[in-house]
């Protein structure tokens, strides 16, 4: 039975780096709505803010499409995004149903003061337009609770090896 492991959280929890250790070590792909997004930018000679907007909606939605397609062949595997969206959970709930697949959910908090900090330090494609500070850290919250069972709630301050060891605990 294939697995899901979903990997989300708000901008600057660390997202991207737990996939990607986690990726390396279970040697499973992962699908990133930033380098769909990052692709599709560069491809189509976007420039404006307003063009990585447009793009946020389709990226998340080329991810799932892809996701979908590879556990339908069987195959496990890890998708990263904010998924801060009610509906998130009707997507993966078909999922569960339509294919049997196994879906972990693993989402990544972190006290405000340091999130913003790494929001604001990271770097990131031109795409997100952080150079120009057009896009703005905003104090979001979710709760996480629209997505699917089992989840796992990880503090991103611990380092990465840890976090790497609770997800692994978490999922076999």
């Amino acid at each position: 039975m294939p697995k899901l492991i979903i990997i989300c959280g708000l901008p600057g929890t660390g997202k991207t780096t737990l996939a990607n250790e986690l990726s390396k070590k279970l040697k499973l792909f992962c699908l990133h709505k930033d380098s769909v997004k990052e692709s599709l930018y560069d491809s189509l000679k976007m420039r404006s803010l307003n063009d990585s907007k447009i793009l946020g909606l389709p990226s998340v939605k080329t991810i799932l499409d892809l996701a979908e397609e590879n556990i339908g062949r069987g195959v496990s595997v890890i998708i990263e995004s904010p998924f801060n969206f009610e509906n998130d959970r009707d997507i993966f709930e078909a999922f569960k149903r339509k294919y049997s697949v196994e879906i972990y959910t693993i989402i990544l908090q972190l006290e405000a003061t340091e999130r913003k900090k790494r929001f604001l330090e990271r770097e990131r494609h031109t795409s997100h337009h952080d150079e120009q500070r057009e896009r703005q850290y905003a104090e979001a919250e979710s709760t996480y609770t629209h997505m699917p069972e089992p989840r796992l709630f990880l503090d991103s301050k611990n380092s990465v090896k840890e976090l790497l060891k609770e997800t692994l605990d978490f999922i076999y």
